[in-house]
C-alpha cells in the first residue's frame, strides 16, 4: 500500500542525469605494447609510423569507454592497426587507423568518451591512416619498378636468343652454300 501523500503513486522513473556530466566508471582498451630492442643493436628504431600506432595505442589505453560497442571496436581495430603496421600490411592498417577514428569520433560525439582524449586520439589515427596510405603507394611504386626492371631483363634475354637463332641460321645457311 503505498502511504506517502507527497508524492504522487505513479510519478515514473527518476530522470537520468545528463550525457554531459562526466562519468567516474567505465572501461579501458587494453593493448599490449611490445617494444622492439632492434635499435639497440645498429637499427635506427622504429618506423614513424610505427611510433605513431604505438603512441595511438598508449592514447586509446589512457581513455575511459563507457560504451560496450564503442570499446568492443576500439578493443579490435587499435591492436589491429599496430599489428599491421609492424607487418608492414599497409593497407590492412590504414583501414584499421580509419575504423579506429570512426569509433573514436562517434563516441566522443556521444560523450561516452573523454571529447578531448578522443579527438586526439581521432586526429593521429587519421595522420597515421595518411601515412599507410603513401607507404603503401610507395610499395605498389616500388613492385612496379621491379617488375618493369623484370620484364626488360626477359626481354633482352628473348632479344638476346632470337639474335643467337639467327646467327645459327646463317651459319647453317653457309655451311649448306659452301658444300654446294
Amino acid at each position: 500500500m503505498h502511504t506517502s501523500t507527497t508524492q504522487p503513486r505513479n510519478s515514473g522513473p527518476e530522470p537520468l542525469p545528463s550525457s554531459t556530466a562526466p562519468r567516474p566508471f567505465g572501461l579501458r582498451v587494453r593493448v599490449s605494447l611490445d617494444t622492439t630492442q632492434r635499435f639497440l643493436f645498429g637499427d635506427d628504431g622504429p618506423s614513424l609510423p610505427t611510433r605513431l600506432a604505438e603512441e595511438l595505442c598508449v592514447s586509446v589505453a589512457r581513455i575511459v569507454v563507457s560504451d560496450f560497442r564503442i570499446h568492443s571496436q576500439l578493443d579490435r581495430t587499435v591492436p589491429a592497426v599496430l599489428r599491421n603496421v609492424r607487418l608492414g600490411f599497409w593497407s590492412c592498417a590504414r583501414r584499421a587507423a580509419l575504423d579506429a577514428a570512426s569509433a573514436l569520433a562517434c563516441g566522443a560525439k556521444r560523450r561516452v568518451l573523454q571529447p578531448c582524449m578522443a579527438i586526439e586520439a581521432a586526429n593521429l589515427a587519421l595522420r597515421l591512416a595518411g601515412l599507410c596510405e603513401d607507404a603503401e603507394r610507395s610499395v605498389r611504386v616500388e613492385r612496379q619498378q621491379v617488375e618493369d626492371y623484370r620484364r626488360a631483363v626477359r626481354s633482352e634475354f628473348a632479344a638476346m636468343h632470337r639474335e643467337r637463332r639467327e646467327q645459327e641460321a646463317r651459319r647453317r645457311g653457309e655451311a649448306e652454300e659452301s658444300f654446294q
